[in-house]
C-alpha cells in the first residue's frame, strides 16, 4: 500500500500570482535543509492551479492556488517527528511566509487505492471529496473504491487520463477542510485535461459521485506541476 501527503494549498496575502510557483518552490528547498525531512519519499510534485481563461468555461475552483502530494511507503514518513523545537518555529515562520496558514491546517494524510496505473503527466485534476451527512464512511470509502473505480479505469481512455488514484483519510480532516477523500487523475497535458472535464463521459463520472458525495461542497483543482522531486532526467 502507498501512502500519501495532499494539501490544499492558498497563498499568503503578500504573495503575488507571479511568484507563486517560485515562492512555494523556495519553501520546499527551506524546509529540505533540516533531517527531519529526510525520510523515504518515492516522489512529490507541487502543482500550481491552471489560471487560462483561453481553456473556457470549467468546473473547478479558483479559490486555492495549488495542490501538493507527495508518495511514500510509510506514513511516518510525513509527520516530521525529528523538528527541534527551535527547528519547528523556523520551519512555522517560513510557512507563513509562503501560505495564508500553516500547513497542517490543510493536509491531508491518506492512504492510496490506484484505479488506473501510468505516469505522472503534465496536468492534473484533483476533487476533494465531503461525504454526505447520511452516508457512513465505511460506505464512502467503500463506493470509491469500488464501483467509482471501477467506472474511472473503464473511462480513462476515453478521457486520455494517464493515471488514476483514490486517496482516503487517514487521521480526521482538517477543521476548515472536512474532505475524508481526495480523487487525484493525471493527463498527459492541461489541454487534455481540459478536454476531459468537459466530457459526458466525465459528467457521468461526476453524477456517479453524487451518490455518496456533497457535491456543493466538493472542490475541484485544474492544476500543472511547478516543482518536481526526484528531478526528472535530461533529455
Amino acid at each position: 500500500m502507498a501512502y500519501k501527503l495532499l494539501y490544499l494549498a492558498r497563498r499568503a496575502p503578500t504573495v503575488a500570482w507571479e511568484d507563486w510557483p517560485r515562492t512555494w518552490r523556495s519553501h520546499a528547498i527551506f524546509a529540505g535543509q533540516f533531517p527531519a525531512m529526510s525520510g523515504t519519499i518515492d516522489w512529490m510534485r507541487y502543482t500550481t492551479r491552471v489560471d487560462d481563461p483561453a481553456l473556457g468555461v470549467l468546473p473547478v475552483s479558483s479559490e486555492h492556488d495549488g495542490v501538493s502530494v507527495a508518495e511514500a511507503p510509510e506514513l511516518d514518513t510525513f509527520y516530521g517527528r525529528g523538528f527541534s523545537p527551535e527547528q519547528r518555529v523556523l520551519i512555522d515562520q517560513d510557512e507563513l511566509r509562503v501560505f495564508d496558514r500553516y500547513t497542517p491546517d490543510f493536509s491531508f494524510y491518506c492512504s492510496e487505492t490506484r484505479a488506473v496505473e501510468g505516469p505522472l503527466g503534465e496536468a492534473a485534476v484533483f476533487r476533494f471529496l465531503r461525504r454526505k451527512a447520511d452516508i457512513s464512511r465505511d460506505a464512502f470509502e467503500a463506493h470509491l473504491k469500488g464501483e467509482y473505480a471501477q467506472l474511472c479505469a473503464e473511462a480513462a481512455g476515453t478521457l486520455g487520463a494517464q493515471r488514476w488514484s483514490l486517496n482516503a483519510t487517514i487521521d480526521t480532516p482538517p477543521r476548515d477542510f472536512p474532505f475524508e477523500a481526495i480523487d487525484e487523475c493525471w493527463f498527459a497535458t492541461v489541454e487534455d485535461a481540459a478536454h476531459a472535464l468537459k466530457t459526458p463521459t466525465m459528467a457521468r463520472l461526476t453524477e456517479n459521485l453524487a451518490k455518496v458525495c456533497d457535491m456543493e461542497r466538493n472542490i475541484a483543482m485544474l492544476t500543472r506541476p511547478t516543482h518536481r522531486w526526484p528531478k526528472p532526467p535530461k533529455p
